[in-house]
């Protein structure tokens, strides 16, 4: 009998790194920062957040500096448009 694929199987790429990329940022801002913007989020969002947690395993300093230098520029060109 073949089981059904769990949640994040059937996830396309571009979204389980958004989640990972988001996990990551959330971590990176700090407990008072991150709680904030939780507030803020729709309970699907807080979901995402979350599986987004957990499926985050062991992180690696290089990637995360990339990620908030990936976030960094974003903001800074959508501040400039």
């Amino acid at each position: 009998m073949e089981t059904a694929p769990a949640p994040t199987d059937r996830i396309p790429a571009r979204h389980a790194d958004g989640r990972r990329k988001a996990a990551i940022l959330m971590l990176a801002l700090g407990e008072e920062a991150a709680a904030r913007i939780c507030a803020e989020l729709d309970d699907r969002d807080i979901t995402n957040l979350a599986i987004g947690f957990a499926d985050l395993g062991r992180l690696d300093a290089k990637e995360v500096e990339q990620l908030i230098e990936e976030f960094a520029t974003h903001v800074s060109l959508s501040l400039a448009a």
